[in-house]
């Protein structure tokens, strides 16, 4: 577990550096016809990270974007593509959920018993298996895929390059 910990605070790091410094401006552009862009991204891993806080039995407010994102009438995987014509949430209320998501779920992950992370969950996992703790995995991945993906955008736009070392 301390692994995936490690993992999730370096991951915590690289959200908030590829949008440090990012007009608000910027957050609705994107560098080629079908792609997405950093609002989008951005609340996508949010829902992740409210996902994850629900799956480690944590009494949060709901994500009040929540419905941009997924669609809840649908069984996992159940995103919501980017629309070009959707308003999404600024990058600035973004950084700030995120980072009141973090706190949230650095502390549950680590006091996450066995039994919990061991849970079985009503889908299978993208990466494999069927648990919380492979949601957890699958999860890191997934969220450093769609970081470079800012990374990428980020560069594009004329941003200097993110810091890839942990920031605390």
């Amino acid at each position: 577990m301390k692994q995936i910990i490690n993992q999730y605070l370096l991951l915590t790091d690289w959200f908030q550096s590829v949008l440090e410094g990012i007009d608000d401006k910027d957050g609705s552009k994107t560098v080629y016809p079908d792609g997405n862009s950093l609002e989008w991204i951005a609340g996508h891993l949010i829902t992740g990270r409210y996902r994850n806080l629900l799956r480690l039995d944590l009494d949060v407010t709901t994500y009040k974007h929540l419905k941009k994102f997924i669609d809840e009438s649908k069984p996992p995987p159940n995103a919501i593509a980017f629309d070009k014509d959707a308003p999404y949430p600024a990058l600035s209320a973004s950084v700030e959920q995120w980072q009141m998501y973090a706190e949230l779920f650095l502390k549950a992950l680590e006091s996450a018993d066995a039994d919990t992370l061991q849970r079985e969950l009503p889908f299978p996992i993208p990466g494999g298996g069927r648990t919380v703790l492979d949601a957890l995995a699958f999860v890191a991945v997934h969220e450093s895929y769609h970081i470079g993906q800012m990374s990428i955008i980020r560069k594009s736009l004329g941003y200097p390059s993110m810091k890839l070392g942990r920031r605390s």
